[in-house]
């Protein structure tokens, strides 16, 4: 059967010279047994490295006899004279993607219908569900048109037996393989200290730190390949956001970093383009051993995060990435650890599961990203990611990234790091500038009135609006309530769903296909919520750096948007944290917590903290003795 080299399949039996035939598991099983000349390909993906000699085999004709006239004009083949009596157990290539099925839960995605991607397009290494999305995919590229699908490099033999190189131009990137060496661009090193601090200044941007590499004003200041920055404005990064600007050509140079900056603010591309040249750089050292790995909370993020690699890698040769978390199935995960890897993008507790089965090997990364570092290093994750990283070698270079990093987090950061960069964008540990912040005091009985005024209220109401409760439980109950009363199409998310159910409602959120989404804090953190403007909290959170993540999520890369916060006595051990948070941003506050005792008694026992400030002193070899003669005198 013929099928177009730029469409290779993930479960193929490669059969005398039917190099890249889609067979069923029947004949995947029969075909074992017949002592094929051609060794069975075993990983999800065709590797890279094979498809050279592939093609000579297609071209030279030894093994195959396919001619041009066997491709059918609606993109369906047919098999070759030697292989006629095999066709009852081959299945066409799919040309249009109604013939597809959808996915099943953690199978591969189209990445232009959402079907399953049976098929992986190698001019970029995404999954495809057909001939027809492929067209649509290399279109939308700039590789081709719908035609080049059926005919693409396969009009005579000698094309085909070509190397590599002119079908996948990484535009220099071979020419860094030897080591890439990040150096200002002539126009920066040019500006004056002055002209650099002045631009650091307007733009919000500390950085503390020996030798701190100046910022970038635009990403062609920082040499990538040409492929790579076309990546980069195709996925819509015209001009980098001021955390780009430091944190990209500090992670270029190799140095370890410590960035805190606004949610929404653009640092997953900040850590992630130091991430993809140090991968490009470096070759796969074995089939299981990653170049890079990137740490994250949830599974929700890890998957955000893996979509906008893809988006950065497309078209780089050998350039593949894994993702590894749970609630999804653990034998796909494993078998996609089989086809060199480069970068591992995970939650910890599945890493470690994958660890302790030996699949895969930490030995050779070289660059480790650890995401929503304040949640990394709490109780329940540290020990996790403390394990993680004791398995990776010790000259490796370290991001980590938050919007939130409390002084107690980053000084157990400061333990993962090595001479490291802090660099701080805007207000450190602040609610996001490009969010209205409105504070209403309801008590607990009153919350749903509340909300459905919000909703009915034609100046507030902008769906998709996503309202933030405190359980699972609350959450299902109080969408029912909400798509009674209003009517809207309310969904509800939360760790109990399935992942598949889970994935279902965050790509019909960003499709628009719901009104109003009932979450627990599982969208609350560094999803790119992108036409979310209202943001609701139903629920107070329980500390004030989950209330900037999650207000956070209605101003998403420099819109502008609205958080409404539900606000009761129940919230008490806060109000003096929301006062000192909120107050500088020049939103109202209600008068019940202005007036509050309890905020009145908060501000009493920080007086007379600050005015005993010697409670704080670190306590050194040179000042114990005076740290005691004090205390004696307090106690007389």
């Amino acid at each position: 059967m013929f099928m177009p080299r730029a469409l290779k399949v993930k479960r193929p039996a490669q059969v005398s010279g039917q190099v890249f035939n889609k067979k069923s598991k029947v004949g995947q099983q029969e075909k074992k047994d017949e002592g094929s000349s051609v060794t069975p390909v075993q990983k999800e993906e065709a590797c890279e490295d094979t498809k050279p000699q592939d093609e000579i085999i297609q071209a030279s004709g030894e093994s195959t006899g396919l001619t041009e006239s066997s491709v059918q004009e609606d993109g369906h083949t047919s098999a070759s004279s030697d292989t006629e009596d095999e066709d009852e157990e081959e299945e066409p290539v799919k040309s249009f993607k109604k013939s597809q099925r959808w996915p099943e839960p953690g199978e591969p995605v189209c990445v232009m219908c959402g079907r399953y991607g049976e098929y992986i397009c190698d001019s970029t290494d995404n999954d495809v569900c057909s001939l027809e999305c492929k067209a649509k995919h290399l279109a939308q590229m700039g590789m081709g048109t719908g035609a080049d699908v059926f005919n693409r490099k396969d009009k005579n033999g000698d094309e085909r037996t070509q190397p590599q190189q002119p079908a996948v131009d990484i535009g220099g990137v071979g020419e860094r393989e030897t080591g890439y060496s990040y150096r200002d661009d002539r126009f920066i090193s040019g500006l004056t200290d002055e002209q650099v601090q002045r631009i650091k200044r307007e733009l919000g941007i500390e950085t503390q730190g020996r030798d701190v590499r100046r910022p970038i004003i635009e990403f062609e200041h920082c040499g990538f390949p040409a492929t790579l920055s076309g990546n980069l404005k195709k996925a819509g990064y015209e001009a980098p956001t001021p955390v780009q600007m430091q944190m990209v050509p500090v992670g270029l140079s190799g140095r370890d970093v410590i960035a805190s900056a606004d949610t929404g603010s653009g640092k997953t591309v900040a850590f992630l383009l130091p991430v993809v040249v140090r991968a490009i750089e470096k070759p796969a050292h074995s089939a299981s051993s990653p170049v890079a790995l990137i740490l994250t909370p949830t599974r929700e993020l890890a998957i955000q995060i893996e979509r906008q690699a893809k988006e950065l890698l497309m078209g780089l040769p050998n350039m593949r990435t894994a993702l590894l978390v749970g609630g999804m199935p653990l034998p796909q995960q494993l078998h996609r650890l089989k086809s060199s890897i480069k970068i591992i993008i995970a939650t910890p507790g599945r890493l470690i599961e994958i660890l302790k089965q030996k699949a895969v090997q930490l030995d050779k990364v070289k660059v480790v990203v650890v995401d929503e570092v304040d949640t990394m290093l709490k109780m329940g994750f540290q020990q996790q990611v403390l394990e993680v990283l004791e398995q990776v070698p010790e000259d490796h270079q370290t991001l980590l990234a938050s919007a939130t990093i409390p002084t107690g987090t980053e000084e157990l950061a400061g333990r993962l790091v090595r001479d490291p960069v802090r660099i701080a964008i805007g207000e450190k540990n602040q609610p996001c500038a490009n969010v209205r912040q409105i504070l209403l005091w309801v008590e607990e009985p009153s919350k749903k009135k509340k909300l459905f005024e919000i909703l009915n209220d034609s100046k507030l109401y902008q769906p998709p609006v996503v309202v933030f409760v405190d359980c699972k439980l609350g959450a299902d109950l109080l969408c029912e309530a909400v798509a009674k009363v209003t009517g809207f199409k309310t969904v509800a998310i939360h760790s109990d769903k399935s992942q598949w159910e889970r994935n279902r409602i965050l790509r019909g959120l960003l499709d628009g296909d719901f009104e109003v989404v009932i979450s627990t804090g599982v969208l609350g953190r560094g999803l790119d919520l992108v036409n979310v403007r209202l943001v609701v909290n139903f629920d107070m959170p329980n500390t004030m750096d989950e209330y900037v993540h999650q207000m956070g999520r209605a101003g998403r890369l420099g819109h502008r948007g609205t958080a409404i916060t539900f606000l009761n006595n129940n919230n008490k051990r806060l109000f003096l944290e929301v006062v000192k948070r909120v107050k500088p941003t020049g939103s109202i506050l209600p008068p019940q917590l202005l007036n509050s005792p309890h905020l009145h008694e908060q501000q009493r026992r920080e007086r007379q903290k600050a005015r005993q400030g010697s409670d704080d002193t670190l306590v050194t070899k040179n000042n114990l003795i005076d740290i005691i003669r004090k205390h004696d005198r307090r106690k007389k």
